[in-house]
């Protein structure tokens, strides 16, 4: 089953074993629920744990997880990424994980620029990140920029305004 990822691990938070997270999901409640099992990405390995309490302090996801109540225990996680299995039933209709558009190519008015290497989430909208001859073009994920997104095409159609890519 497929892995996404969810979190990254930026700091521990007092002595009982509480990670503080930076969530990289739009479904915190349901991925950081209590009982609910998470994979911390350490050394190149995934390592399971099972989430027992979860709150959320300035902005940040804390996370104990079982037997690991103390931050000894912990500490060595500290810069790790969360994963959880993909579940689509979180997604509504016409919504992709990030990961389904890395890889994507970009058209502009059916000529290629480029291909999506990441997906900024803004407070107001997402963000195509995209690589274009070695330079970052950033491109509201909005409709009045982006004309059709064919994931299992793995091709993005844009109508970008005059001036949007610098050409020279």
């Amino acid at each position: 089953m497929e892995k996404v990822r969810v979190g990254k691990i930026v700091n521990t938070f007092g002595i009982r074993g509480e990670l503080k997270v930076d969530a990289y999901t739009d479904f915190p409640d349901e991925r950081f629920q209590v009982g609910n099992s998470l994979f911390v990405r350490f050394h190149n390995e995934d390592v399971e744990l099972e989430i027992s309490r979860h709150r959320v302090h300035k902005g940040y996801d804390l996370i104990t997880f079982k037997d690991l109540e103390n931050i000894n225990f912990v500490e060595q996680y500290k810069g790790c990424f969360l994963y959880a299995y993909r579940d689509e039933s979180l997604l509504d209709e016409d919504e992709h994980y990030v990961s389904d558009y890395i890889g994507c190519m970009v058209y502009n008015y059916d000529k290629e620029i480029g291909k999506v290497v990441d997906l900024k989430d803004n407070t107001y909208q997402d963000i195509f990140v995209v690589d274009y001859n070695g330079k970052q073009v950033l491109i509201p994920k909005v409709d009045a920029f982006v004309k059709n997104v064919d994931i299992d095409q793995k091709r993005i159609d844009v109508e970008l305004i005059a001036g949007f890519i610098d050409e020279d």
